[in-house]
């Protein structure tokens, strides 16, 4: 995680996602990577907290060096978490949410951040993407590492 030592609230450890959809065809991943109540019962995902990784904040900070981009006033990059209500493998997503790890004005996420999930309502799965504005996208895809961190997931039970 860039800039803190350890996971959110003072915890040991913490978790890295990697991988992103696009319509490029030049991806890494066949399908969102998500996770899931294997019961297969619903439940609210009260909120995570997340932050940056090192590499991605590196790389948006140095844009224009190995990249194809350079950051702008209204350059974005987000993760997108879509909720399911089924775990069959042709579900669609009831419900999306975003939060930004660069917001415009070049406002970076730099710290552990709490991220309210609970618009998702009651899901058994929740995938994830990254999305860059269009700046930050060339003719391979996304130019940004495909990473976030994620710590302290919490469920309604």
């Amino acid at each position: 995680a860039y800039a803190v030592e350890g996971g959110a609230n003072g915890s040991e450890n913490f978790a890295v996602h990697f991988g992103y959809l696009d319509d490029s065809g030049m991806g890494m991943q066949n399908e969102l990577i998500y996770f899931e109540f294997d019961d297969g019962v619903a439940r609210v995902i009260d909120h995570m907290w997340v932050t940056n990784t090192t590499s991605v904040y590196n790389q948006l900070q140095a844009a224009g060096f190995g990249s194809t981009y350079v950051l702008s006033d209204e350059s974005t990059f987000k993760i997108v978490a879509y909720g399911y209500d089924s775990l069959d493998e042709d579900a669609e997503p009831v419900a999306s949410t975003e939060f930004y790890l660069l917001e415009k004005s070049k406002k970076f996420v730099t710290e552990w951040t709490k991220w309210d999930l609970s618009s998702l309502g009651e899901v058994v799965k929740v995938a994830f993407n990254l999305e860059g504005s269009e700046d930050m996208v060339g003719d391979y895809g996304l130019s940004v590492p495909g990473y976030f961190a994620y710590d302290d997931v919490a469920v309604r039970f």
